[in-house]
């Protein structure tokens, strides 16, 4: 950097240096699905780092498909009946997103009092955050693949589904079909109990103690309809957690469990005029493990620059990555789709 520039004090290019790390951590801690993301298979949203240490612009994600053989017993010969390992795959595409602001003029910084780097700095943090969230959302809600029946709950029964996804959402109506500790209850046999392989649940570990649940993430409007059903209130206001003080309970996110399923409340998808009568619905997600897979191919990078002969300054985050939905053999891997009435209130 040219010495003398007097916008911003000399040491801002290593600050910027510094702070691509800091912008990293604070940008994920900040993300709502942040406390269930882990490099582990066990995780809701698997992180992949391979490619931040070797070229390549996707990945491949692997499934080995479970054993489904007797085996043998007693003096029977297993030479001949030994079982195939199965295996699935998806490719997962990474990209460069990158996003800037820029301060135009020395005044820009001259007129105001607090910190303008530190403003751009937040911004920028703050934009990545909710990019983050949109993309995972987007992934998990994503109806183009993955769709079949033991996957998919349209309100209350199983009945409402229909090969077309209009014609099933066509089906909920706001008397019969808001979210209820049923409904969950319903999405959660499918996951222990229907399709060729099972929604694992999410692992979660408190000291030596294991605890495997499911977790859903529904929008507002729903909640509060949950939030009204006798039996959850009952359940959630006398009975204490069994995750104690795990991190994973606290905030004003977390609403309750039911059915060994922690729900969470977040902006999901809201489909207008999508239900019976043209009322609306929402789209929420049951999920286990491996629902859904984020990939770096490089971490977040933080850069300031100066133009105009120092006269602007700009600042800006770039990283390589990309998210995917986890899908194999054409069904979706870690996610049963809800569909519940969200009329406004």
């Amino acid at each position: 950097m040219p010495a003398g520039v007097p916008t911003i004090d000399t040491t801002h290019g290593i600050t910027a240096e510094a702070w691509s790390n800091e912008v990293f951590s604070e940008y994920l801690a900040q993300n709502p699905f942040f406390n269930f993301m882990g490099t582990s298979s066990h995780n809701i949203i698997q992180v992949k780092e391979e490619l931040t240490k070797q070229a390549g612009d996707a990945i491949t994600l692997q499934l080995r498909g479970k054993l489904t053989g007797n085996g043998v017993s007693g003096i029977t010969k297993l030479k001949g009946t030994e079982e195939d390992l199965v295996f699935f795959d998806q490719r997962l595409v990474v990209d460069t997103i990158r996003h800037g602001v820029m301060l135009r003029g020395e005044m820009s910084l001259q007129r105001v009092a607090f910190d303008l780097r530190n403003q751009a700095r937040e911004a920028l943090v703050d934009w990545a955050t909710d990019k983050l969230r949109r993309d995972l959302i987007s992934a998990l809600t994503n109806t183009s693949v993955g769709r079949v029946r033991a996957r998919y709950l349209y309100g209350q029964t199983d009945a409402n589904w229909n090969t077309s996804h209009t014609t099933a959402l066509a089906t909920v109506d706001n008397v019969n079909d808001r979210l209820t500790t049923a409904q969950i209850s319903r999405a959660k046999r499918k996951a222990l109990l229907e399709g060729d392989r099972k929604v694992r649940p999410f692992v979660v570990k408190q000291g030596n103690k294991v605890e495997e649940v499911y977790v859903l993430f529904a929008h507002p409007l729903v909640i509060r309809d949950l939030l009204a059903d006798a039996d959850f209130k009952a359940l959630n206001t006398y009975i204490p957690s069994t995750l104690g003080e795990s991190v994973l309970v606290h905030g004003q996110r977390y609403k309750g469990m039911w059915d060994g399923v922690m729900i969470y409340e977040t902006e999901m998808p809201l489909l207008p005029t999508a239900g019976t009568g043209g009322i609306q619905v929402a789209h929420s997600v049951l999920c286990g493990a491996q629902a859904v897979a984020v990939a770096w191919g490089k971490r977040t990078n933080y850069k300031e620059d100066l133009d105009d002969y120092g006269h602007e300054n700009g600042f800006a985050i770039d990283e390589i990555r990309g998210v995917s939905k986890l899908v194999f053999n054409n069904a979706d891997h870690g996610v049963v789709n809800l569909f519940s009435a969200a009329v406004a209130d």
